[in-house]
């Protein structure tokens, strides 16, 4: 009589299920609720050699606790994808509300993306996934009409998804690391000059006063939009003449809404204001007086989307009345942000002090303004001087 025997946690096996192709697999703890045998395999091409290798590697995955406890059927890329997207769905991805809806679109376009040889890019098998095929998914996006800047953005999610799928074991290294990304065109940003910045506002006082003071604000702080939407008045210390940002509203799309989240790098800073930045926060809480009949509530909204000020104003609403209130102007809350931006640096501040006021890391800061010229340049050059 034989009797069968039965392989222990962690021990593995190879098979050559064809010339060249081999299934190499491990066994995984019993299922807690059912009692069943569980196990995770791997299907290789090459040699034994190859085999063995990817077998060493499962077990050491397996030993990290980094294969699923509930075993998985994502082989593919697609199906590594919608695993990725389920993650962000039920939170056990931290992405911004925003950030959920863009890796949502991203994915979707990658996994439907055709490539030069006719395969589709999400029916690729994860352990047959290589560079080559994610520089393939590149150029086939551009052919497609995608600028670098989506290509750029859906290359970090792919990497993402695939770093996700390598944690739980399903790959082994992240292929999208040795592939090359598109190049994305940096212009100068577009920075008006106070007297620009100064007529528009007067003019806008003339059109829609609170339109005016909000730029205002924009102009002396290099708050973001969604930033200076977000402030309520127990933000704003008049008297220590600064304010407090550490939220930002935000529209997350179909099913969410607008939001208050908290700010682009998760943190707070304390911002001080100019006397044109209190003047505005000052007449903007005597036309809510004037309105309420009182005082509006600490935790209302400066620029509020109701007179009470108790929910945010949409981030599109803001648009379209800055777009009506400036005329023939295209001047922008981005071009104000860069005003405050090359103001500041071009009257001799650090990059690390000009970054901390406007939220930024001083690595982004350097990529967006380094090129100008700065004061250190206006020096450098003046010892040229015949």
């Amino acid at each position: 009589m034989t009797v069968e025997r039965r392989r222990s946690k962690g021990s593995g096996g190879i098979l050559e299920v064809a010339p060249q192709v081999w299934r190499v697999d491990v066994e995984l703890s019993r299922d807690a609720v059912t009692g069943h045998r569980r196990r995770v395999s791997r299907q290789i091409r090459g040699s034994r050699r190859d085999a063995e290798i990817a077998l060493a590697r499962l077990k050491v995955a397996d030993h990290q606790k980094r294969l699923l406890s509930g075993g998985t059927n994502a082989r593919s890329v697609g199906a590594a994808m919608d695993a990725y997207r389920e993650a962000s769905d039920d939170g056990s991805l931290e992405l911004a509300p925003k950030t959920v809806t863009t890796t949502r679109s991203a994915l979707k376009v990658m996994k439907a993306m055709e490539l030069h040889d006719g395969r589709k890019f999400g029916a690729i098998l994860l352990s047959r996934l290589t560079w080559q095929d994610i520089e393939h998914l590149y150029s086939a996006m551009r052919l497609s009409g995608r600028g670098p800047d989506w290509i750029r953005r859906c290359a970090t999610v792919l990497t993402r998804t695939l770093d996700l799928a390598r944690k739980r074991g399903l790959i082994d290294t992240n292929p999208s690391k040795d592939a090359i990304r598109p190049k994305s065109t940096r212009k100068k940003p577009y920075s008006p000059s106070e007297e620009e910045v100064r007529s528009l506002l007067e003019e806008m006082r003339k059109v829609d006063p609170e339109m005016a003071d909000f730029g205002t604000i924009v102009a002396s702080t290099g708050v973001r939009l969604g930033e200076g939407l977000a402030l309520q008045w127990n933000d704003v210390e008049l008297p220590a003449g600064e304010m407090h940002v550490a939220a930002a509203i935000t529209d997350a799309g179909p099913g969410i809404g607008v939001i208050r989240k908290p700010t682009k790098r998760s943190d707070w800073r304390d911002i001080p204001l100019t006397g044109a930045a209190v003047g505005a926060f000052m007449r903007r809480a005597k036309r809510s007086g004037e309105l309420l009949g009182r005082a509006a509530s600490p935790t209302a909204y400066v620029f509020g989307g109701g007179v009470d000020g108790i929910k945010p104003m949409r981030p599109d609403a803001l648009h379209h009345r800055w777009a009506k209130a400036r005329g023939n102007s295209t001047m922008t809350f981005l071009d104000l942000r860069h005003y405050v931006a090359t103001t500041m640096l071009d009257a001799g501040e650090t990059y690390r002090t000009v970054a901390d006021i406007l939220g930024n890391s001083e690595v982004t800061l350097r990529l967006h303004y380094d090129g100008r010229t700065g004061i250190e340049k206006r020096k450098a050059v003046s010892a040229l001087e015949l």
